[in-house]
């Protein structure tokens, strides 16, 4: 995917759109697309691995990152907002959570996976908050939404990228769907559902 960027890409953000495109890149074909030699690269990162787990690392300071910026330290009664600040910004980041969700070869760095599993907490906590302020579904576990709302802002960036959908108008899709549903009749049970 060629994204849009309003400053100079970094290493890493290079080094993970590389590796998604030919998982199988090796360190001299990162360098070539970063426009350094491998040498200058090996420096840095002195085997793949190492350049893995940095890829890593910085995905989820990425997320961790976005939200902070998406202020969901708010009130329950806040919560659609915040989710949509969330889903805004985080739509864009889609490389560094394919990343994250593909890139298996790490499920060993203990650090990381502590790292990961907790990564979603500060969305969960935002989720529980709205359940019991009335603003989000009660009757649906919170893990259940959050792991939605992220499988959702994933699907939102791939559909972006095979040409699908606008980035403009993503985070409106991305929000009705996890607010409104998809059911057309709105006033029909969960248990019908299907039937």
């Amino acid at each position: 995917m060629s994204v849009r960027r309003s400053s100079p890409a970094s290493l890493l953000e290079i080094a993970t759109e590389q590796l998604l495109a030919d998982p199988s890149a090796s360190l001299a074909d990162v360098a070539q697309a970063a426009g350094m030699s491998r040498t200058s690269l090996h420096k840095r990162y002195p085997t793949r691995r190492a350049l893995l787990v940095a890829l890593a690392h910085d995905a989820l300071d990425t997320v961790e990152k976005a939200f902070v910026d998406a202020g969901l330290d708010v009130d329950g009664r806040e919560a659609a907002a915040a989710l949509r600040r969330l889903v805004t910004i985080l739509i864009p980041l889609g490389p560094r959570l394919e990343f994250l969700l593909r890139e298996r070869t790490l499920d060993a760095e203990k650090e990381l996976q502590a790292r990961y599993l907790a990564v979603d907490r500060p969305v969960l906590r935002l989720v529980e908050r709205g359940q019991a302020a009335g603003v989000l579904r009660q009757d649906l576990p919170s893990w259940w939404i959050t792991t939605t709302t992220f499988n959702a802002i994933y699907g939102a960036w791939e559909a972006i990228d095979l040409g699908y959908l606008a980035p403009r108008l993503a985070p409106d899709l991305v929000l009705s769907s996890l607010l409104r549903g998809v059911a057309g009749d709105r006033t029909e049970d969960a248990d019908d559902l299907g039937r």
